[in-house]
């Protein structure tokens, strides 16, 4: 394994635990510095962050894939894009202003009074990003506190950890301050030393199970927990099979299923049935492993991973289910697998899998469908296909999850929704406005006639 690194105060180094405490001293003293930054000043840093990724967009994407090694050169340019898109989002919501007018003077005995409310940093951040978006996961991070006026500690993934520092980097030289955010590698035992130090008040995590964990480890402190779901869709008899078809083939294999909001499961009403898993696989037959495929699929992050998954498949089709494509295992990698006429008893219909495996099942009914999608025990993004809207509607009143896509895979994310999970999926929500929350406190100001002054 290669030396841990850091980046403190402007420079990269390695990552020790005096590295580590020389970057949490630094942003405590940049703490007052930021926070008093003025929203013209913040919205600058964020434009020319958007300014370094658009200039090099090509050149990071290369270097994002190179890196991982599991992640494709097409998934990193679409996580560059997306990451211009969470600072330019960024950037256009410090402008409008995190201040709300409060309307008080709506009682009477306020009358005359003038009142606001203003967020303010909690303090500095530690985030704690995963390897499946090594760019983007770091953005939804950075981006936000740059807005509260917050300085942040990165914490990344092992695997990665080169691209947060290399978007740290350009936040530096986009003028933040250095002393404000830090980039630092470490092991299991110092990531849960810095979950509990009280100088880093607000936790922000992106990752798997050991999240209710550290909420439990910091009781006192704002903890965010953005982890896995098991993603579902929803095809109407009366839905556009094609396009169905092909935007939750899309949304199932992006970074070979390495997705939180990946299209793992899809319920298709039974007169369509047969339809969609011919179209389904169809869509499906095109991906393969290789660069030079515009359908590319990259392996898994490990070959542990990949065992991990064929054993799902295994699962599945001890139990009854067919394998209409895929199943295929060489290393660590999987082919892009479509399993048929899945259960609820299969492991892939009720629990993540985290890998290029979608399972389809026939449904009789729109309620056994409902109890299907909600039958895990957390849930981000589900989708839904039908060009019923009162059906549309009953889904959306109905499912329990984070979000429902009308029209489209559980996948379809813009940087700016609320983005996060209920029950086991997570605690809290990112995305711009809503990870600024996460990252502040609101606080009223109320200002009453002077006495002097009353005529």
């Amino acid at each position: 394994m290669s030396a841990r690194v850091a980046f403190v105060e402007g420079k990269a180094c390695a990552s020790e635990s005096e590295t580590v405490e020389r970057a949490i001293r630094s942003l405590l003293k940049a703490a007052p510095v930021v926070r008093k930054m003025s929203s013209h000043d913040r919205a600058s840093v964020l434009d020319r962050v958007v300014a370094g990724l658009t200039a090099q967009s090509e050149e990071i994407a290369h270097a994002l894939a190179e890196e991982a090694g599991y992640l494709t050169v097409k998934d990193m340019r679409l996580e560059v894009q997306r990451a211009i898109e969470v600072f330019t989002l960024t950037a256009a919501h410090v402008r409008n202003g995190l201040s709300e007018v409060l309307n008080v003077d709506a009682v009477e005995r306020a009358r005359g009074v003038f009142s606001y409310v203003k967020r303010e940093p909690i303090g500095p951040i530690l985030g704690i990003t995963a390897y499946n978006g090594p760019l983007l996961i770091a953005a939804h991070k950075i981006a936000p506190a740059i807005a509260s006026g917050a300085p942040i500690l990165i914490k990344p993934s092992p695997r990665v950890p080169r691209s947060a520092i290399r978007l740290a980097r350009m936040v530096v030289e986009a003028g933040w301050p250095a002393g404000a955010i830090a980039v630092v590698d470490v092991d299991n035992e110092a990531t849960m030393a810095l979950v509990k130090d009280e100088r880093l008040p607000v936790v922000s995590f992106t990752g798997g199970e050991i999240g209710w964990k550290i909420k439990e480890m910091a009781p006192l402190k704002r903890v965010h927990l953005e982890l896995g779901g098991v993603g579902a869709v929803f095809v109407a008899a009366d839905a556009n099979l094609q396009v169905a078809a092909a935007e939750c083939a899309a949304g199932g294999f992006v970074r070979s299923g390495q997705s939180c909001i990946s299209v793992q499961r899809i319920y298709v009403e039974r007169p369509q049935y047969q339809a969609f898993v011919d179209a389904f696989v169809d869509a499906v037959g095109g991906m393969a492993r290789g660069e030079g495929n515009p359908n590319a699929i990259g392996p898994m992050v490990d070959e542990g991973a990949a065992r991990r998954v064929q054993a799902v498949v295994e699962d599945a089709v001890s139990k009854g289910a067919r394998l209409a494509c895929g199943g295929i295992r060489e290393e660590d990698y999987v082919a892009p697998t479509v399993i048929v006429d899945a259960t609820g008893g299969m492991s892939v219909m009720r629990k993540e899998v985290f890998g290029p495996v979608v399972a389809v099942a026939p449904v009789d009914t729109a309620d056994e469908a409902i109890a299907e999608m909600n039958a895990v025990s957390g849930a981000i993004h589900h989708g839904v296909y039908t060009a019923d809207l009162d059906l549309a509607l009953r889904f959306c009143d109905e499912i329990s999850a984070g979000g429902v896509i009308v029209n489209g895979p559980g996948t379809w994310r813009v940087d700016s929704m609320p983005y996060g999970g209920t029950g086991t999926s997570g605690f809290g929500r990112e995305g711009v406005r809503y990870a600024i929350e996460e990252f502040t406190d609101p606080k009223v100001i109320v200002i009453r006639p002077s006495k002097s002054s009353a005529r």
